[in-house]
């Protein structure tokens, strides 16, 4: 837009692209934009903004990025730059998140970092913070008492002078660094050829046991044979075979599922490691079948039609839409159930503070074990 008393432009641009499969879930997503607006002899301002946004998740893992960066100096507030960062990566044995920002105003700039980590070994917390920028004027600021310059009375010339730019730094830090020793509290287990075994409740009544009958399972043709549960005990197959069956809801199409091998692990106690038992289902294929679209739908004593629908539009009735038969493709799968709890022993905690300036520098330092 643009008139006699003032000029105001803006250019926006924004990308986006992502991927969903059954292993990888992929997002990115960017953003930037131009402005300028002046109004004559006013006002005048102009910035670039620009933010860059990505998200990947995998099995049992995440990571996460967001940057953001501007700028708009003006005639009023000078600010050259401005900028956030934030990035999560997070699995089962490691997480760490981490924020930075830096803020430019005139000629100073304020700047922090924050991390927080956890891993097997130890969590961490960590904070830090810096202001930089000139104190030449603190050779004006005259104390009575001394008849000096705040300048003078800190001694800065020894270190530095009024052309460089000064700083002072912050950070503090909290460690707790974990043990290895501790008590376990687990279930015992007794591992067979071909199973596991795990003790289970001792009643008093000799028929400790419960039938479960045949039964059909619901829209499927798998039939569950008769099996007892046996509470005196609790029997682990190391490779349990899964019956193939076929899924049929109503109004959707058919689902194969194959048979599928499922196998347990056990592991004992190793370290700080709880036992835990390991159940890996391999990667296997469902076979969609070819499905015709219904042209009429039924809910309960109410029917849908989708033709009626579409000649409230079109005087033209819906074509059949046929999708042909499809695979799809299972990844492997791994699950770990535990068998039973750690208590770690308390390792050592450790904390630390320090501020550094071109003439003082100190550290404070304090841990328990």
């Amino acid at each position: 837009v643009s008139k006699l008393d003032g000029i105001f432009n803006f250019e926006v641009k924004e990308n986006f692209a992502g991927e969903v499969t059954l292993q990888r879930i992929y997002a990115i997503w960017e953003h930037n934009a131009k402005n300028l607006l002046r109004l004559q002899g006013i006002f005048l301002t102009s910035g670039e903004h620009a933010i860059k946004s990505t998200l990947e998740f995998f099995p049992w893992e995440m990571s996460a990025l967001v940057q953001v960066r501007a700028s708009q100096p003006s005639s009023l507030l000078d600010i050259p730059s401005f900028g956030q960062e934030v990035v999560l990566n997070a699995n089962t044995g490691n997480q760490k998140v981490i924020w930075k920002s830096e803020v430019q105003v005139l000629s100073g700039s304020i700047q922090n970092n924050v991390q927080l980590s956890n891993d097997h070994e130890e969590a961490h917390f960590e904070m830090a913070g810096s202001l930089e920028g000139h104190l030449s004027f603190l050779k004006e600021i005259i104390l009575p008492v001394y008849e000096k310059s705040l300048w003078d009375l800190l001694k800065l010339d020894i270190t530095t002078s009024i052309d460089k730019r000064q700083y002072l730094h912050a950070s503090t830090a909290l460690t707790y660094t974990k043990s290895p020793k501790g008590y376990y509290l687990s279930v015992p287990v007794q591992e067979l050829a071909n199973e596991f075994i795990i003790p289970g409740l001792k009643l008093n009544n000799s028929n400790s046991g419960f039938v479960i009958p045949t039964f059909q399972v619901p829209f499927t043709n798998l039939q569950v044979p008769l099996y007892t549960l046996d509470f005196s005990e609790i029997r682990i197959k190391k490779q349990l075979s899964t019956l193939p069956l076929d899924l049929n809801m109503p109004i959707l199409p058919k689902i194969k599922f194959p048979k599928v091998d499922v196998l347990t692990k056990y592991s004992g106690s190793e370290g700080p490691s709880v036992p835990s038992f390991e159940v890996t289902v391999p990667a296997f294929q469902l076979i969609v079948s070819q499905f015709t679209l219904p042209k009429s739908i039924s809910v309960g004593s109410s029917i849908w039609d989708r033709n009626e629908v579409a000649n409230k539009i079109s005087t033209l009735d819906l074509p059949t839409i046929t999708m042909p038969e499809q695979t799809i493709e299972i990844p492997s799968i791994k699950l770990k159930v535990p068998t039973g709890i750690f208590i770690p022993s308390f390792g050592s905690l450790t904390a630390r503070f320090g501020i550094g300036s071109p003439l003082y520098n100190t550290t404070w330092s304090v841990g328990l074990k």
